[in-house]
Parts: structure tokens; C-alpha cells; sequence
């Protein structure tokens, strides 16, 4: 009959997610490559989105690659130096036991990525390759210590 609603089958009411996609923003990863593809598949039997971030994106902010609400591309290409690591993975909306999962994973499967940062409320605003690079200084300092305290 016109103008009734109809009755929506159970179990087929759709749900909004509370929040974006957990996925991981790769860098240095090709996905031809053995590495790039163990990454991407852990990711994967996670049921975690994984992102190539391209060299052109770069200047774009973190929160604009885990597709944040009001998070935008920057307006023109990155044209700027490339990051001071060659890999890197950022984790975008992963619970604690989904990101020692993931490094758990990645270590089994001999593709564990040495630059790794999670997105947060401090960084989701940061271009990307600013984010890498102090990641990267980060990971430089702590190795270039001396180990004494």
C-alpha cells in the first residue's frame, strides 16, 4: 500500500560505526614488495584497512589519512624532502590489544617495522612527514644512547 512504511527485515537495521575505520597509513611498504605484502597481509587477517601514503600526500595531516571528520587533504601537492625514514606504519583507531596484536603478528611473520607511531589527538593535526621525521629523530636518540642512566 502507498504511502505505509515498510518493515525492514530483522537483523538488517544498519548500524553507524562510532568512529573511523581502524586502518594503518604505510609508507616505504610496496606492496610488491616481500615485506610490503607480509605488512599488508597481517593487516589484513586483522580486519585492518591498510593506506599507502604516496609522496605527494605527504603534507596532508595524519587524521586526514584514517579519514577523520574535518580532516582534509592539504590543498596542494607536498613537494618538500622525503622523510627521514624509509619505512613507517602509522596506527589509526586501533584499541591497545589490537596494536600488541599487530606487533605481535608482524615479529611472527619476520616483517616487523622499525618507525611506528599511533595517531592520536596531539599528532592527528600534523602533516604526515612531520610526523615520520619525529618519529624517526625519536627512534635515532634512543638509539644513539649510550645506555647508561
Amino acid at each position: 500500500m502507498a504511502g505505509r512504511p515498510r518493515k525492514k527485515a530483522a537483523g538488517s537495521k544498519k548500524v553507524k560505526p562510532s568512529g573511523p575505520v581502524p586502518c594503518a597509513v604505510l609508507w616505504g611498504l610496496d606492496p610488491s614488495s616481500e615485506k610490503g605484502a607480509a605488512v599488508r597481509a597481517v593487516l589484513k587477517e586483522m580486519g585492518v584497512v591498510a593506506r599507502t601514503a604516496l609522496p605527494e600526500r605527504l603534507g596532508d595531516p595524519a587524521g586526514a589519512f584514517a579519514r577523520m571528520p574535518g580532516m582534509r587533504q592539504a590543498p596542494v601537492p607536498y613537494d618538500g624532502p622525503s622523510p627521514e625514514c624509509d619505512e613507517f606504519v602509522l596506527l589509526c583507531g586501533l584499541a591497545n590489544k589490537q596494536v600488541d596484536e599487530f606487533l605481535a603478528r608482524s615479529r611472527e611473520a619476520g616483517c616487523a617495522v622499525g618507525a611506528k607511531a599511533l595517531l592520536t589527538k596531539v599528532n592527528r593535526a600534523w602533516p604526515l612527514v612531520r610526523l615520520m621525521d619525529a618519529v624517526a629523530a625519536e627512534h635515532a636518540q634512543m638509539a644513539g644512547g649510550d645506555g647508561a642512566s
